[in-house]
């Protein structure tokens, strides 16, 4: 085996070590030109592929060769395609590894699916977002407040009239107040926030001030926290929501189990305003803002929330294949099936979850590692396909409809059935039908809170995102 300084390894037969040395005496003859060389049938293919004398070379003389004619310098050049070919193999049209689903989804401690039968939307909703979160919120409302008029008093710019001077203390029941108002407000959609407390016949509202007054309100608005300043984690950018996050995955685990697919897709939290981890993304609605990671069942309902806080954050591993195993923790070896689109799809995620006794199905983007080339760089027509199987059971496939489609699956073959769209018969791959099936879960959470959004401008970021995730759990609970 040759090696030379950072190149791959190669052979070469004896046939080929004699060669070189012809060469190189030539070579070394000062009075000999490159022309005198004769010319020989047995050198001129090889002659092309032959590299200059390097010092550094090392030789291993091949003796019980199979074939000394063939020039191994091509196998350098093709040592992917070997491993590709050696790696992939056409389907058989059966899973090699079928995962049974060992769980049993619905609430949980199994003795609440009997006691909550007749329960009302709200007790569902104080299991997620119980007093105690109100509690919470309501004390460091109350510390935040204080220390925020403590120090404007110190700078003397506090006004005589202003409402600051008023404020007095919250508690628990003010808060779910509160926050009730505020899904109200995403409900019931007026054009400014004094609307919902307007005496005019065209827009009155009576809810609203049976509430709390106006006033009253705005400051809590102003107001409103959900951690102490005083105890910023080192390093973490979501310091200020981290509680609030932390408790609402708590509940979201502990008193539901999700059914065997699940779903992972990003959202976009709207904010224009200068935070270091805003997301620009092309394809939402909104563009920019605050992107959250979703874990979801076919129905909906969010089983586990992660917020994307930048490439630097200490606190967050975002990388694809991270967000996945992070958001998975506690739904591994139970036999689900999870559902990712092309930015988390990989073939190192799914033999990492076929190890987990977990299946993946998504899709791909053709610039992936590890994938068949033959099957990513295929021309198909459209209704056609082409497909591999490797040795760990994962199907890489690309159909073509409008345009062509890459997708992996650990859990399907090369199966087929048909769909109706406006009266026409379609045949597509069972793959397909059942990620666009699984993938409109995160689709219809937010679809559903684009309806009754209650978000409006704001400058501080934590209290747009806080709202988000209470208006998502209450969405939760309806699915």
């Amino acid at each position: 085996m040759s090696i030379f300084d950072n190149t791959c390894d190669f052979e070469l037969s004896l046939t080929d070590i004699q060669a070189i040395d012809e060469l190189e005496k030539r070579f070394t003859q000062r009075d000999s030109p490159l022309l005198d060389i004769p010319y020989s049938s047995e050198l001129c293919d090889d002659t092309e592929d032959i590299l200059p004398r390097n010092r550094n070379r090392k030789r291993c003389y091949v003796i019980d060769s199979d074939d000394e004619d063939e020039y191994t310098g091509q196998q350098v050049s093709s040592v992917n395609t070997r491993i590709d070919k050696d790696f992939w193999r056409e389907p058989t049209g059966k899973q090699r590894k079928v995962i049974p689903f060992t769980e049993c989804p619905g609430l949980k401690p199994y003795s609440l699916r009997s006691l909550m039968v007749h329960s009302k939307p709200e007790d569902f909703y104080a299991l997620l977002v119980p007093d105690s979160m109100f509690h919470n919120i309501a004390i460091e409302t109350n510390r935040y407040a204080a220390q925020t008029i403590t120090n404007l008093n110190s700078k003397k710019q506090i006004k005589p009239g202003s409402r600051l001077l008023s404020w007095t203390d919250t508690n628990q029941d003010e808060m779910k107040r509160f926050f009730g108002l505020i899904l109200f407000m995403g409900i019931v959609r007026l054009p400014k926030l004094a609307d919902y407390w307007s005496t005019d016949q065209m827009i009155c509202q009576t809810f609203p001030r049976k509430i709390m007054p106006r006033n009253r309100f705005e400051i809590l608005l102003r107001m409103v926290h959900f951690c102490n300043n005083n105890n910023q984690r080192c390093g973490d950018r979501l310091f200020k929501i981290r509680d609030l996050i932390d408790a609402l995955n708590l509940n979201f685990k502990a008193h539901y189990y999700p059914q065997e697919n699940l779903c992972i897709d990003e959202s976009l939290v709207p904010f224009r305003g200068r935070i270091m981890f805003r997301q620009y993304i092309k394809l939402k609605r909104h563009k920019y803002g605050i992107k959250v990671f979703k874990l979801c069942t076919n129905s909906g309902y969010i089983n586990k929330i992660q917020i994307y806080a930048g490439k630097r954050c200490e606190t967050e591993n975002t990388t694809p294949t991270n967000v996945v195993m992070s958001l998975m923790e506690g739904y591994l070896q139970k036999g689900h099936t999870l559902y990712t689109d092309n930015w988390y799809t990989s073939v190192n995620l799914g033999r990492k979850l076929l190890e987990n006794e977990t299946h993946l199905v998504g899709t791909l983007r053709k610039n992936r590692k590890y994938l068949p080339k033959d099957v990513i760089n295929g021309k198909i027509r459209k209704g056609e396909f082409r497909a591999k199987e490797n040795e760990d059971g994962i199907t890489c496939m690309k159909w073509k409809d409008k345009r062509d489609v890459y997708l992996l699956s650990t859990k399907h073959s090369i199966g087929f059935t048909r769909t109706y769209k406006r009266d026409k018969e379609i045949i597509k791959p069972k793959i397909v039908k059942d990620y666009n099936s699984a993938k409109s879960a995160v689709d219809l959470s937010d679809q559903m809170i684009a309806y009754s959004t209650p978000l409006r401008k704001t400058v501080k970021w934590y209290r747009k995102l806080a709202v988000e995730l209470l208006l998502n759990t209450a969405y939760s609970i309806l699915t």
